[in-house]
């Protein structure tokens, strides 16, 4: 029997899988990032029209950030503050309003922006990510006006491993994460790429696993590009958390804010009232 054709077949199909792997790789940061492509800007939200404009520096230029002073609350004493990630197709012009919650309950929101991402130097990438985000922190804690004992992370999706790239180099008062993952190479396997081909590595499943303080994560149960495992995973991990499930797909999340906030308050209110 003629098994060669077979194997011609076989070899053709081998060599299409290695093409797709390259293809995968090259165009693998374009996907994980696809907010660099974003051309225009959108209009100023009236919700952020108040914006202190400050420019980080880093080693490979200027990455823009908003903060956003606290409504109401104690205008005397130094305001505690989150530091906020958002998704990857994103602009912090464009987080939606209900992330900003924390700013009615007495928090500064500094709101971070990528590298590359809208006018902001640099290529990103998880080292030039994590870079941006302790220079926000740093200048933030170094302000008078915020409270740098009551520094809180907040991200979403990518947004998640932004925050805890830094929550493994600075001292965070807890973590708020929404839709984001465990390990972001894991999730190679929706393009049938082995997860060590990706150069993303950020690992929120590991920093989770050395971080004392509370973490709350909400995820939707029907998120089609991060499964709800990955949130399962988290908080499996993290020594003091609470999941918020949400009958929602990625971008749902959260469907209901006041609940969302709520869940919120009373869980940082538990945990750090403890401490």
């Amino acid at each position: 029997m003629n098994t060669l054709p077979d194997i011609r077949w076989l070899l053709g199909l081998a060599g299409l899988y290695v093409a797709w792997l390259a293809i995968l790789y090259v165009a693998q940061r374009s996907m994980v990032y696809p907010g660099t492509r974003i051309g225009e800007r959108p209009p100023l939200a009236a919700d952020r029209a108040d914006r202190e404009i400050l420019w980080l520096d880093t080693g490979f230029g200027r990455v823009e950030a908003w903060l956003l002073s606290p409504r109401g609350g104690d205008v005397e004493n130094p305001a505690p503050a989150v530091i906020l990630g958002h998704g990857n197709a994103e602009l912090i012009d464009s987080i939606p309003k209900g992330f900003l919650g924390l700013r009615d309950r007495g928090y500064a929101v500094l709101l971070v922006e990528y590298p590359g991402y809208g006018d902001s130097a640099g290529e990103p990438s998880v080292e030039t990510v994590t870079q941006t985000f302790v220079a926000a922190y740093d200048t933030l804690a170094a302000r008078a006006d915020i409270d740098a004992g009551r520094i809180v992370g907040m991200g979403r999706s990518l947004g998640g491993g932004a925050i805890c790239a830094l929550a493994a180099q600075r001292p965070l008062q807890a973590l708020v994460l929404v839709s984001t993952f465990a390990d972001l190479p894991s999730l190679s396997h929706r393009f049938l790429a082995p997860a060590r081909l990706a150069t993303e590595r950020y690992n929120n499943e590991s920093v989770l696993r050395q971080f004392a303080g509370p973490v709350f994560i909400a995820h939707g149960t029907r998120d089609e590009l991060i499964p709800l495992q990955h949130a399962t995973r988290n908080d499996a991990v993290a020594a003091r958390s609470r999941l918020l499930t949400y009958d929602a797909r990625h971008d749902e999340c959260p469907v209901d804010f006041e609940r969302f906030w709520n869940d919120v308050d009373n869980f940082l209110t538990e945990e750090l009232a403890t401490r």
